[in-house]
């Protein structure tokens, strides 16, 4: 599995204004594009995935989600991470016809099949609540890509 170096600065946003997960999608597609992370079939594909497996994972504090879709929609790897000035509605992962409110969201663009590593990883950190903490409290997309950072990676 590759390591902390998938994490872009370049792709990470805070206090993204978005009416709902579609719009949170597309602006960030938008950006993947622009830079060269994806195809232009990555859009049509991320929604459709998203439909049919939603990423939303709910947590005590704040839920999460991870969207993702198939690789041959992804020129590098990648991932973006993203928290909302406002949560949005997602489809929650084991509840397709739930949907939970989710703030943070960490956008994967994965070429291999190490997207289960990868999102053990993801859930480990995601029960750390310190590490949350610093997610919410940063107030730069700088001090919001340091935190990010400071995940643990060696979990298994």
């Amino acid at each position: 599995m590759a390591g902390k170096e998938m994490i872009k600065r370049d792709l990470t946003v805070i206090d993204l204004e978005a009416s709902d997960y579609k719009e949170v999608l597309a602006y960030m597609a938008d950006i993947f594009l622009e830079k060269g992370y994806v195809r232009e079939t990555y859009l049509e594909s991320v929604l459709a995935r998203e439909e049919k497996y939603p990423t939303a994972i709910p947590l005590p504090a704040e839920s999460v989600a991870i969207p993702h879709t198939m690789p041959e929609h992804i020129v590098k790897e990648f991932i973006a991470p993203v928290r909302l000035k406002h949560p949005v509605e997602w489809g929650e992962m084991s509840d397709p016809s739930s949907t939970v409110p989710v703030r943070m969201v960490f956008v994967l663009g994965l070429l291999g099949a190490e997207h289960i590593e990868l999102l053990q990883v993801l859930v480990y950190n995601f029960q750390r609540q310190e590490w949350l903490d610093r997610l919410a409290a940063a107030k730069t997309e700088d001090e919001y890509y340091d935190a990010v950072m400071e995940l643990e990676w060696n979990v298994t």
